[in-house]
């Protein structure tokens, strides 16, 4: 018997030790001190990019402090991936697991991504990075063949979208689940940085990054900025922010917020909005112009379009404006960065607001959370009167 234990402690050994040299303990029972989560859903001519994104992020991992995992969905239509790239032994790993679902605009797919995030990689700071093409106000991460049969994926099937409020409850569960570990959240997408947007995301991270105007591709931050979270035991989300905005140049504006005064965004509103809705109607501001349109919606500067809209109608909001400004720029914008300096100076306040064009769309969005607690369609009702 005792023979039997020798040899069965020693098969144990040499199964431990196989284990640990091709990483397949080290990646899902290590503690990484960050874990960049990206869902790259580039079924769309974004897909061109999507090998040199994943090259760039693997070259970021210089040491075992760190990891990334991507979902990444691309034209092959056969199905998505799910990609993990970590350090084990001095040497970078990286393995690949299928998925069979084709479509990444299926919230229930985000969902069993950040399920096995979860279960599989462990970390003291995550940082959430949402990839593609922004759309209309609530859409994200547009999937042109989100079918797996290619038959399906035929011109009479429009493009799929991700819902963004789908989204964002799925991190806020997930950030929930990791004790409030998600540090920043990065919506790399355009035009994400309306205040309707912005709001939905309160609860899923400290820092959130965002841009009110176009995004553009690939991108150049990657690598430089994993090796600067590599390096650095006490970088923050902030940090790894501000190093995003200094190493890419490929956006035109990129704004930090603080998530905890983004909670307080209705009461800081209210007074704006009360001020607003006093008249029965009110003149629209002829003069402002929109800052990004996408199909039949408009979103413009917050603050070119609020001080236009009081100056319209009678100087009838700028107090309680200068005060929600003020709010604005010195605590919910932790740090902003331009990085085109061609850009309109009147169009900089860091925020947008989708305002509707037409009476038919006053009531498409009232299902987010911003119109749930404030007043805001009633101002945009009273435009119309």
């Amino acid at each position: 018997m005792g023979k039997y234990k020798i040899c069965f402690a020693g098969l144990l050994i040499v199964l431990l030790m196989i284990l640990l040299a091709v990483g397949l303990l080290s990646s899902e029972n290590h503690v990484y001190r960050w874990v960049f989560v990206y869902y790259m859903s580039y079924d769309n001519d974004l897909n061109v990019h999507g090998s040199r994104i994943l090259s760039e992020l693997e070259k970021g991992i210089i040491n075992d402090e760190i990891a990334v995992v991507t979902q990444a969905d691309f034209n092959d239509i056969k199905c998505m991936k799910r990609i993990a790239m970590y350090n084990s032994g001095g040497k970078t790993k990286r393995k690949e697991l299928s998925v069979k679902s084709e479509n990444s605009a299926d919230a229930n797919e985000l969902k069993k991504y950040f399920d096995w995030v979860r279960s599989n990689w462990k970390a003291e700071n995550y940082c959430i990075v949402l990839l593609n093409h922004g759309g209309a106000l609530d859409d994200m991460c547009k999937d042109e063949r989100p079918f797996g049969e290619a038959k399906k994926n035929n011109k009479l099937i429009m493009a799929k979208w991700l819902s963004g409020i789908e989204a964002a409850k799925i991190i806020a569960d997930f950030n929930r689940s990791v004790d409030n570990k998600v540090r920043l959240l990065f919506l790399q997408q355009c035009a994400r940085g309306s205040i309707q947007n912005l709001y939905s995301f309160t609860d899923t991270c400290q820092y959130l990054m965002a841009s009110p105007a176009k995004v553009g591709a690939p991108n150049t931050y990657y690598a430089r900025t994993l090796q600067a979270a590599a390096k650095g035991p006490d970088i923050t989300g902030k940090n790894i922010a501000q190093n995003i905005m200094l190493r890419d140049k490929d956006y035109t504006l990129y704004i930090l917020f603080d998530c905890n005064e983004l909670k307080k965004l209705p009461e800081k509103l209210k007074p704006v909005l009360d001020s607003f809705v006093k008249p029965e109607n009110l003149k629209w501001p002829k003069e402002c112009k929109p800052l990004f349109r996408y199909e039949d919606e408009e979103y413009y500067d917050l603050k070119s379009y609020f001080q236009s809209l009081s100056r319209t109608n009678g100087d009838i909001c700028d107090k309680e404006l200068n005060a929600f400004f003020d709010w604005i720029d010195n605590e919910l914008i932790v740090t902003r960065r331009l990085n085109d300096k061609s850009f309109d100076k009147s169009w900089q306040s860091g925020l947008s607001i989708y305002v509707p064009s037409d009476p038919s769309q006053l009531d498409r969005y009232d299902f987010l959370p911003i119109y749930k607690q404030t007043n805001l369609e009633n101002l945009m009702r009273l435009t119309f009167q």
